[in-house]
């Protein structure tokens, strides 16, 4: 009896029961049992479960809602990398809390992305913005949410930008104004250079607002163009010119030697007027794509052909015409932009009106008549080699203190009565007209410490700089001759392989007629 009692009998072992849930999918009986059988064992893994289950469909429930409210309650502004308005957003974020605490950002170098004039102090400062995903903020009370992402733009990919936030539109377009306005308080009193990048206007430098006083010219040339643009640019002027048909421009040509501020004036006056720049470089681009970058021009800027002489457009129009040998054996450089539709770009029926035109250039005697008539060019403004006067002011800029200036109690400082009296030492021993302002101006900088060294050392500079030019024109005379001989040679190949053509015929002649 008492075997029997201590005799245990095996537990049978519970075997799955298979449904029609495993035809579908396999395996689905074991684990619904395993579930079954950890929620018996305990009491909390009951509601933890229950927990999870409505966690996995609330989360795709959220996101529906969310995705239903953004899509009929908020407000959505898209934002090309392409544009300036990318550089303002962008700055704005740069600086707010929530950029700082996000994981994921996309690392910027240099003046691109800040205008402090700290980050001018270290090499290769570093901002930082938030990148691909989306970003909560707070605006005037108001939820914002900022994405970043990276889009295909044709054969590369860019940064895509938007700003969302519920509520009133007015809001948003509040928000993209205090982005100008922080933008604009970074840039002021700095002139913004705009180049054409991939058929898009890109800035490219923000520089200092340099003052017309520091740009040594003849004085009444330039008190006539500072007048000049300032009638051009008065609130009534577009006004005016339209009641008479007049179209609103206004053209400029800036012509003499290298080095003698043409580049360095029209940046100096966009400056004085608060004007951005943009440089054309109509070398690399074709009719279509000057076309559309005029098109996006701002009603007030300046607009910038640099050397309009050696970019290929100073052939006259009527070789336009001519045919494909005449273009082969015109001496004249061809560009890629026709001259007639850089003209038609410039002041035809779809031209862009309210902008000032600068064109400068080395050899005013290379550009084509109708580049540079009246109507296209209205003032025509020299600025030839450093007479007396240019040589004095520029002495005196160099040497003469300001205010501002940080003194160092190791050097004597002269008086300006001095300075003046240095000046006029040095402008004795200089010729009129055979040095341009840049070469005198890097001279009196190599010796700025001491306006009296750079009167003694100016004869012997003077000396140096004469057999330096002697030096090159006889590197240039040299080049010259090799391409001619190397022109000789080929017009004396090109004659050989025609007349021995020209004799195999005639013997092939006289053979048949035999």
């Amino acid at each position: 009896m008492a075997t029997l009692n201590n005799t245990t009998s095996p537990t049978p072992s519970i075997l799955p029961q298979v449904s029609v849930l495993d035809f579908f999918m396999p395996g689905s009986t074991s684990m619904i049992t395993t579930i079954e059988l950890v929620l018996s064992m305990n009491n909390y893994a009951r509601p933890l479960f229950v927990c999870l289950l409505l966690l996995l469909p609330g989360r795709h429930i959220c996101r529906y809602i969310w995705g239903l409210a953004e899509t009929y309650f908020a407000s959505t502004v898209h934002v090309s990398q392409s544009s300036e308005v990318y550089d303002m957003v962008v700055l704005w974020v740069a600086s707010q809390p929530f950029a700082h605490r996000a994981r994921s950002s996309l690392a910027h170098v240099g003046w691109r992305r800040t205008f402090s004039s700290e980050s001018d102090k270290q090499k290769k400062p570093l901002s930082y913005s938030p990148w691909d995903g989306t970003f909560y903020f707070m605006y005037e009370n108001h939820l914002f949410w900022f994405r970043s992402a990276e889009k295909d733009a044709g054969y590369r990919k860019e940064e895509a930008i938007t700003v969302s936030g519920f509520g009133s539109p007015a809001v948003l377009k509040q928000f993209f104004d205090h982005c100008r306005d922080e933008y604009l308080k970074l840039t002021e009193n700095k002139t913004t250079v705009f180049e054409h990048q991939e058929g898009k206007w890109k800035r490219t430098k923000v520089r200092s607002i340099r003052p017309l006083s520091t740009v040594v010219m003849k004085e009444e040339e330039k008190k006539e163009l500072v007048e000049d643009i300032e009638g051009f640019l008065d609130s009534g002027a577009r006004m005016w010119h339209t009641n008479r048909g007049i179209p609103y421009r206004r053209g400029y040509l800036l012509y003499g030697p290298p080095g003698t501020g043409k580049s360095s004036l029209c940046l100096s006056i966009a400056g004085r007027f608060d004007l951005d720049v943009y440089v054309l470089n109509i070398s690399d681009i074709d009719a279509r794509a000057m076309n559309t970058l005029l098109t996006e021009l701002p009603s007030r800027c300046v607009l910038l052909l640099e050397d309009v002489d050696a970019i290929g457009i100073t052939q006259p129009r009527q070789a336009e015409a001519n045919t494909e040998r005449a273009k082969k054996d015109s001496a004249k450089p061809e560009g890629k932009l026709p001259l007639s539709n850089l003209l038609n770009a410039l002041d035809g029926i779809s031209s862009h009106e309210g902008r000032l035109l600068m064109m400068t250039t080395n050899h005013i005697d290379h550009l084509d008549p109708a580049l540079i008539r009246a109507g296209r060019t209205d003032k025509r403004i020299e600025l030839p080699h450093a007479d007396k006067d240019v040589m004095f002011r520029l002495f005196c800029m160099v040497f003469k203190r300001s205010t501002s200036d940080i003194q160092d109690p190791g050097k004597p400082t002269e008086d300006d009565a001095a300075i003046e009296q240095y000046a006029h030492e040095f402008v004795g021993k200089l010729p009129e007209l055979e040095f341009s302002p840049a070469e005198i101006q890097s001279f009196l900088l190599e010796h700025r410490g001491s306006a009296r060294i750079a009167v003694e050392k100016a004869q012997q500079w003077m000396a140096r700089t004469r057999e330096e030019r002697k030096k090159m024109k006889r590197a240039d005379s040299f080049v010259r001759v090799s391409d001619l001989l190397h022109f000789t040679k080929q017009i004396a190949r090109i004659l050989l392989d025609w007349g021995g053509k020209s004799i195999h015929i005639c013997v092939g002649l006289i053979a048949n007629s035999s």
